[in-house]
């Protein structure tokens, strides 16, 4: 039986700009502002009706379906205040003009761990292919309501350790599949409780992510910022270090320590908010735009 519900946003929410922006791997389109997953072994269709209202349909079965896709989407969170926190620098207000209605989610944190491991050295388009051939081989099937499509649950570390190494090597995992293998080992055999990391410190959980094979520091703020909700955590990949490098750090050459002590002091308590907004605000400039914003730089001049 499908359910149909709606979630109300105090502020904007960008469905399309949220789902797209390189935190989730498993959202497929569906329709026009429409897209579709497999969660928690259930099916998810979710749809833009306003600009702060979402339509979400599904088959699950669970008493507290409702509050668990609201809290997937961060419907409580109030994104105003959070904004207010935000540097007043010319880089930061135009990263918030341009993703206005960008939200965080709030991931699984297998599926998150997984996706981001899988993301080593791959675009986006590379690794949601990858999510999904793994899904489709090694995941569950659901029906769609309506329609002839299917969804696939991402398979879980006991799923993948029965599949072996291979099964996921066929998947254009590549060199990647031996750490998602050695992954689902370390948690399915009990070695690593993915759960006990909430009742961590920020520097204890990456710590302890850190520990785990083909985790480093910029996959484990990943997981931090987007399963586990430590809105510290500022994950830095190549186009964040740009940005931190070119435009803040007045283009020096500075170590991945440096950058994390300026990201400490400067941004704050809800870093990892404004590292989305940056990383999907530069991600759409020209070339010649980003220059320009770096010749104009009021940092390290």
């Amino acid at each position: 039986m499908i359910a149909q519900r709606r979630l109300q946003f105090k502020d904007s929410y960008d469905l399309k700009r949220t789902i797209e922006s390189g935190q989730a791997f498993h959202w497929f389109p569906s329709g026009e502002s429409s897209w579709e997953t497999a969660w928690r072994g259930s099916y998810l269709g979710v749809k833009q009706i306003t600009s702060s209202e979402i339509a979400f349909e599904t088959n699950s079965t669970e008493t507290d379906a409702l509050s668990q896709v609201a809290d997937y989407f961060q419907c409580h969170i109030d994104v105003s205040s959070i904004l207010d926190t935000f540097p007043k620098d010319s880089l930061t207000g135009k990263a918030l003009d341009c993703c206005l209605g960008l939200r965080l989610l709030r991931q699984d944190p297998w599926l998150c761990l997984a996706s981001f491991i899988l993301s080593s050295t791959k675009q986006i388009t590379q690794i949601k292919e990858i999510v999904q051939l793994m899904s489709c081989q090694l995941g569950v099937s659901i029906s769609t309501p309506g329609s002839t499509r299917r969804v696939y649950t991402f398979p879980e570390p006991k799923d993948i350790v029965r599949a072996g190494e291979s099964a996921i090597r066929k998947c254009k995992a590549g060199f990647r599949a031996k750490y998602i293998y050695r992954c689902a080992q370390e948690i399915e055999s009990g070695r690593f409780d993915l759960e006990a990391v909430r009742l961590l410190s920020l520097d204890e959980a990456r710590e302890s992510l850190t520990s785990l094979p083909g985790v480093g520091p910029k996959i484990a703020d990943c997981v931090l910022l987007f399963a586990y909700g430590f809105s510290r955590a500022f994950p830095i990949d190549v186009w964040v270090q740009r940005v931190l490098q070119d435009y803040y750090l007045g283009g020096k050459k500075v170590s991945h320590r440096e950058m994390r002590q300026f990201v400490d002091g400067y941004f704050g308590a809800n870093a990892g908010f404004a590292q989305q907004y940056l990383f999907d605000y530069i991600r759409s400039l020209s070339k010649p735009d980003w220059a320009a914003l770096v010749a104009n730089s009021p940092f390290g001049k």
